[in-house]
């Protein structure tokens, strides 16, 4: 969602909080009764009704101006930013980029195609196999530096 090519789908996103709550959970119903593609990465069970109901109504005692000032309500998480990614696709074919660069920070997820948030641990094993493997390329020490550096910019704060 934070693609500049989601820009849609986070404006949709941000206008779906003007609905009532009955509505949104009325696509949400609707939505969890079709059969999605194994690999969508949105899956029915995402979906709570009960708990998306209360922060649907939240949202329309207080609709937010913008997709930023959604984020910043509380109890809008992952979950409900999905939810409304999800209504905005499917009922106001506004999809969302699958080029996000978000998407990468689940490289590490597994072979069945659903991803999984990566532990620090494993991070940091990534990142050093990663920097040897450069420490070992055929190529000069300036591609070497640089590229090191590169990887460096991937550690977790």
């Amino acid at each position: 969602m934070v693609s500049v090519d989601s820009e849609d789908s986070r404006k949709t996103s941000t206008l779906i909080t003007q609905e009532k709550p009955e509505t949104l959970i009325k696509h949400i119903k609707k939505i969890q009764t079709l059969k999605l593609p194994s690999h969508h990465p949105i899956l029915p069970s995402d979906l709570n009704p009960n708990h998306l109901y209360r922060i649907f109504t939240k949202l329309c005692d207080r609709v937010p101006e913008d997709f930023e000032r959604l984020l910043g309500v509380h109890g809008v998480g992952p979950k409900t930013v999905r939810a409304l990614s999800l209504i905005s696709e499917l009922i106001y074919g506004d999809k969302p980029s699958f080029e996000d660069p978000a998407r990468y920070s689940f490289a590490h997820g597994g072979k069945d195609g659903h991803p999984y948030s990566v532990d620090r641990k494993n991070y940091d094993t990534s990142i050093e196999l990663l920097k040897d493997a450069i420490s070992r390329a055929k190529m000069g020490n300036h591609e070497k530096m640089e590229a090191i550096k590169r990887v460096g910019c991937l550690k977790l704060a």
